[in-house]
């Protein structure tokens, strides 16, 4: 895989998608807040089309866009139970030392729970890289095949990565991830200004969705599927 290629591709189709077209800018801005809408857009985004799709057929958008936060709600499952089996100790202690009769909290006896809790952590962290690397192939067959089940058709997204080629899919997350890591921790100074930060990050937010997604589609089209 061209990375760079696929970088600016990916830019310029984020580019096309909303230079000009301040109308469709401004519905996808407001698709943030209402996600399930946003979350449609990004599906028609991984069926591969070149061009830039208008915000139109919203019904069809939110119903696709509740299939893309149920899949992942799914696949998140997993994390939820472990970080709830971790933190669920520590949270009795404290409702047991709030609730007693000195009301006061003795930290000493969060000591014990302390390995544990790190161990649960490191746990979810394993899990959601994991989960990270099927639920993304998963989530693009979906859209593609227009069947939900497709999300978690193990058997067909390891084979799609193994004709990626692993090396080649881990490097390619590893770069998006960590150019959104940095975009986005900028959006978030910009969130910061007082007034109109939000409404900035609003018109930012979507721009760095649709990014990653056409370098999402980029990436699985590696396949050959």
């Amino acid at each position: 895989m061209d990375y760079k290629k696929a970088l600016y591709e990916s830019a310029q189709f984020t580019h096309d998608t909303v230079w000009g077209n301040w109308k469709r800018w401004i519905l996808l801005a407001v698709w943030t807040i209402l996600f399930p809408l946003l979350g449609g857009y990004i599906m028609d985004i991984f069926r591969g089309n070149p061009h830039p799709q208008e915000c139109n057929d919203w019904v069809r958008r939110f119903i696709d866009g509740l299939k893309y936060l149920f899949a992942g709600l799914i696949y998140s499952i997993p994390i939820i139970i472990v970080l709830i089996l971790t933190f669920f100790p520590v949270f009795m202690e404290l409702i047991r030392q709030v609730t007693s009769k000195s009301h006061t909290i003795q930290f000493d006896t969060f000591i014990p729970y302390v390995m544990p809790v790190i161990g649960g952590i490191i746990v979810a962290i394993i899990l959601w890289i994991i989960i990270t690397l099927i639920c993304t192939i998963g989530i693009i067959r979906m859209a593609r095949m227009n069947r939900f089940v497709e999300a978690f058709n193990i058997r067909e997204i390891i084979r799609t990565i193994q004709k990626i080629g692993w090396s080649t899919y881990l490097v390619a997350l590893v770069i998006i991830y960590v150019i959104s890591l940095i975009i986005g921790f900028g959006i978030n100074l910009v969130m910061e200004a007082p007034f109109i930060g939000f409404i900035i990050a609003l018109f930012l937010w979507p721009l760095l969705t649709i990014f990653e997604s056409r370098y999402f589609t980029l990436l699985y089209e590696e396949s050959g599927e």
